[in-house]
């Protein structure tokens, strides 16, 4: 017979396993943005590839999920945690949806023959860099959940300190595409797509908390 506790160990067990496997799977996908970023700058046109990487990525994640809210379904109410889990595998799937939307936005910019013009490119990086800095953060924190708590809480904190930086900078960048001279449609995309990247940042610190409310 299996008793209550013993299936509420066995069932975080496994819906850590599966979270694990998705933040993962976040890093992998944001790292195509990385590329597709670099080649947009670099004009190597080859974003078509990475974004067909990403739509693989986002089915895997997709597979994760559904197996993540069965399990939460099959453990019903025995489970303390089942409801930050339910969002935290919500905040994972915005997660993935920023990206795809980050890259297929640069996607359409290489096919139309758009630039990021130079006198902004670095500032788009290093907003991205960050982005990528928090996914990081945000994997290394659900890693750590299940054998250190401490650990991991240490990692949501690291995330609050970028979100503030993303929070300062990503308003720098816009006023410098705004004023960059780019012609309008450049500027429209340029500007949401910066936007985006906020918005991702965001929603790893909304993750992060959860993660921090399992933890505790």
């Amino acid at each position: 017979m299996v008793f209550p506790v013993e299936t509420e160990d066995r069932t975080m067990r496994n819906l850590l396993m599966l979270c694990q496997d998705n933040a993962r799977l976040i890093v992998e996908a944001f790292r195509k943005i990385l590329a597709i970023t670099d080649a947009l700058v670099k004009k190597e046109r080859n974003a078509a590839g990475y974004t067909d990487d990403i739509q693989s990525i986002m089915k895997e994640s997709s597979e994760i999920k559904a197996t993540l809210i069965h399990e939460l379904h099959e453990i019903g109410g025995v489970l303390v945690s089942r409801e930050d889990f339910f969002r935290l595998i919500s905040s994972f799937g915005d997660i993935m949806d920023h990206i795809n939307s980050v890259g297929q936005r640069f996607y359409e910019m290489e096919k139309r023959g758009w630039e990021i013009p130079e006198s902004t490119a670095e500032k788009v990086i290093e907003v991205a860099d960050l982005a990528f800095d928090s996914l990081i953060k945000l994997r290394e924190a659900m890693m750590s959940l299940g054998f250190n708590s401490e650990k991991s809480i240490g990692f949501t904190r690291e995330i609050d300190e970028l979100e503030r930086k993303v929070d300062t900078i990503h308003v720098q960048v816009e006023m410098d595409i705004i004023t960059s001279g780019a012609p309008f449609p450049i500027i429209i995309m340029l500007k949401d797509t910066i936007n985006q990247l906020e918005e991702l940042v965001d929603t790893v610190r909304d993750a992060s908390d959860l993660i921090r409310i399992i933890a505790l």
